[in-house]
Order: structure tokens, then C-alpha cells, then sequence
């Protein structure tokens, strides 16, 4: 029973996570530490795992969609590999009190924000028969320029340290965080904010993960087992992605991070 679980947690986080461009560690991580007899430490290193694991299954439809932006992928990766290591160290230093309350209010807090907020305005997607991509044109003081460099150099780098602190420190990816910065802070649409967090994600965890590997950390039975899941939730979830509107993306959003958060606050 305890494998059909990891299966069925590893598929249903792979394909919520995918489809939301945040890596599925968001579900994953407090379901383990609600469920499972396991420390932060462990679970943020296992969780990290399964990122690394879904966002790189995920990966390969989301380019063969031509909706990755390799520019704001790369530099957000760039920034987030210094963040992975302070944040990997900062986990082992942290009371359990402090990382439950700082993780539920960080989920309660961003389900409120897209819950409030308007869908971001952006360029009108493409029709479903049109595939969006990264040369996707818009309007920006006058010039026509590409989705891809709608974003400077410093402000990716700075970006990409914090969601690199915040992922290896909770073990959830940081694409949840990510994909509403992208899309309400800087204009991106949901889609190519989606495919490109998964993107950056596949890199940036890895990083992320080889510290706690080395400190083994990751609790490698539930990785295999949730694994399985894993794989075939994340080519489900890439598939659903391209087919629902950027509305119902983020209402997805919102719901799974308050529901977490809230349930953050009972482990405290």
C-alpha cells in the first residue's frame, strides 16, 4: 500500500507540478512531512529530488512545443546556483518550528496573491493550432522585441539567487514563486512562464540536490517509488498544459499553495 501511495503521490504532484511550471515539490514535500515519519532536512532533500526528477521528464514536450525562453531559463539558472547552496545550509541550521510557519505562510500568502489579482496583461496568446515560442513578438516602449528578452540581465540574476535559496531550503522547486513573477511582474504569458520555469528548474535543481546527495539526505526508496509516478505525471501534465487556458493555470496555482499553507500551519 505504502508503494501504490508513492506512485500514485508521485504522478498526481508530477502532473499538477508540470502543468503549473512549478516542479510538483510544492504537494510533494508536506504530504511527506504529514505523512511520512521523515525530518525537514530529509524531506526538503527528497523533495528536491523529485523536482529534479519531474522537471526533467517534463522538459523535453515543453521544447519540442517551442514555448521555452533558453535566454531567461539559462540566466535564471545562473542566478539560482549560488542561492541553492545557501539555502541547502540554511536548512540544516533552521528550528522545525521555524521552517513549517515560514513555508505555510509563503504558500498561503502567494495562493492570496493570484487569487486577488487580475490575470496578468500580456500580449493576446496564440490560438490552440498556433504554438507559442520564444519568438513570439511584442510591444515594449515603442520597439518590437522577443518574449525571450523582455527581462534584463540583473533583474534574472537576482531572481533566480532567490528562487535558488528557496528551493533547496523547502525542497519545492521554487516554480510556484516563479511562474507568478514572471507572468504578473514582468509580462510574460502563462505559458512561456510555465514551460521556461520547468526549464530553468531541471538545471538549477540539480545544483541544488548535489550537496544533500552528498550528505545523503535523500531518501532514495521514496525517490524510486515516487519516480515511477513521476515520469508518466510529467508527460501527462506537459500535454494538459498546452491545452488549458492561462486563467485555469492559475487558479490550479492558487488552490493547491493556500491548501498546503493552511495544512503547513497543523505540523507547527
Amino acid at each position: 500500500m505504502i508503494i501504490i501511495a508513492l506512485i500514485l503521490l508521485g504522478f498526481a504532484a508530477s502532473t499538477y507540478g508540470t502543468i503549473i511550471g512549478a516542479g510538483g515539490g510544492f504537494l510533494f514535500v508536506p504530504v511527506l512531512l504529514m505523512f511520512y515519519d521523515i525530518t525537514p532536512e530529509a524531506a526538503a532533500a527528497t523533495g528536491l529530488a523529485i523536482v529534479f526528477l519531474n522537471a526533467a521528464a517534463g522538459l523535453p514536450v515543453f521544447i519540442k512545443q517551442r514555448r521555452v525562453l533558453l535566454r531567461t531559463g539559462l540566466l535564471l539558472a545562473a542566478g539560482a546556483f549560488p542561492g541553492t547552496i545557501l539555502g541547502e545550509r540554511l536548512v540544516q541550521f533552521s528550528p522545525e518550528a521555524v521552517f513549517y510557519a515560514l513555508f505555510a505562510c509563503l504558500l498561503i500568502g502567494l495562493g492570496l496573491f493570484l487569487t486577488i489579482k487580475k490575470q496578468p496583461k500580456t500580449k493576446k496568446e496564440p490560438a490552440p493550432e498556433v504554438a507559442a515560442t520564444a519568438e513570439n513578438s511584442y510591444t515594449l516602449h515603442g520597439k518590437d522585441i522577443s518574449e525571450d528578452h523582455m527581462i534584463t540581465f540583473p533583474f534574472l540574476l537576482g531572481v533566480g539567487l532567490l528562487l535558488g535559496i528557496i528551493s533547496s531550503f523547502f525542497g519545492i522547486g521554487g516554480g510556484w514563486l516563479l511562474v507568478p513573477i514572471l507572468a504578473y511582474g514582468f509580462g510574460l504569458s502563462l505559458k512561456a512562464a510555465t514551460a521556461t520555469s520547468i526549464f530553468s528548474l531541471a538545471i538549477y535543481s540539480l545544483s541544488g540536490l548535489i550537496p544533500s546527495v552528498i550528505n545523503n539526505n535523500v531518501e532514495w526508496n521514496i525517490v524510486l517509488w515516487s519516480g515511477i509516478g513521476v515520469l508518466a505525471g510529467a508527460q501527462v501534465g506537459a500535454v494538459l498544459s498546452k491545452k488549458m487556458k492561462g486563467s485555469t493555470i492559475t487558479r490550479l496555482l492558487a488552490a493547491i499553495v493556500v491548501v498546503m499553507g493552511v495544512s503547513m500551519f497543523f505540523q507547527i
